[in-house]
């Protein structure tokens, strides 16, 4: 069993010092509470509406005071946060890393940017070009960022590598609808449920909440079983600190009753191919 926390906080917009201490808090919390894996949102050390700030706050990661503060307050956890990475020529990315032990041991550049709507990543973020394993003692999970579950291919390669585990960290502004939940945190729970179930993984999806330059973030973090049922799920609109165990056997029983991961095939020819 592998004891997970999803640190469903808010981010002040721009301001790494503050949202710095409020991760160390929340690793402290969670501490406290027996968790192995801790997830933070998407850029949830600088906020994400950032536009013209994007720059400011951007941090190298292999010289950053904050990476390095929360990497040795991580201790023996396994902490994924989100930030601004500017790399050694310049380029800027909406990053997750993660830390472990005192290191960085991961660190996954958002893939697929929106840039519709409301969203502008594509004019301030460049693309990441790879998708790698993230690494825990003798664990290994899929990471993605947001709009990178929305390209089913991303999921099913980590699946297909042996992935039981995918971890989703995302800012996804609120849209209010008819229903008992915001619509927009509907829409969610669709594409993680039948993530779950199409590629037979766990599928820990944490959102965070507040409001930020006219835009709301639901929360509903949650938690989904490898058929595509919801396990545990947090508050609408609200910080919680969501807890629970997640057992990687499941997915192993569920792989030979129904193994729609063993039988993929690269080898049908068609549109698209």
């Amino acid at each position: 069993m592998l004891t997970v926390g999803l640190a469903q906080m808010d981010c002040r917009l721009g301001d790494v010092a503050a949202n710095l201490e409020q991760h160390l808090e929340w690793v402290e919390r969670a501490r406290q509470q027996g968790v192995e894996l801790l997830l933070f949102p998407e850029l949830s050390l600088t906020g994400y509406r950032l536009l013209h700030l994007t720059s400011r706050v951007a941090l190298r990661i292999d010289r950053s005071s904050e990476v390095e503060r929360l990497a040795d307050a991580a201790g023996e956890m396994a902490v994924v946060f989100g930030l601004v990475e500017e790399d050694a020529e310049g380029v800027l990315y909406n990053s997750a890393v993660l830390v472990r032990g005192g290191r960085v041991e991961h660190v996954h550049r958002k893939l697929y940017l929106p840039t519709y709507g409301i969203f502008q990543e594509g004019r301030f973020f460049g693309p990441g070009d790879r998708l790698e394993p993230a690494p825990m003692a003798d664990r290994r999970f899929g990471l993605l960022i947001c709009e990178d579950l929305w390209h089913p291919g991303l999921a099913r390669r980590l699946a297909v590598g042996g992935m039981k585990i995918l971890l989703v960290v995302s800012a996804g502004p609120g849209r209010i609808g008819s229903g008992e939940q915001p619509a927009s945190h509907e829409v969610w729970e669709v594409l993680t449920r039948s993530t779950a179930l199409v590629n037979t993984c766990w599928v820990l999806y944490c959102n965070r909440t507040g409001w930020e330059e006219g835009s709301f973030y639901t929360g509903g973090s949650h938690i989904v079983r490898p058929g595509g049922e919801i396990l545990e799920r947090a508050a609408f609109l609200e910080e919680e600190l969501l807890v629970a165990q997640v057992d990687p056997r499941e997915v192993d029983r569920l792989r030979w009753r129904l193994p729609l991961v063993r039988d993929v095939r690269d080898d049908i020819q068609g549109p698209g191919f």
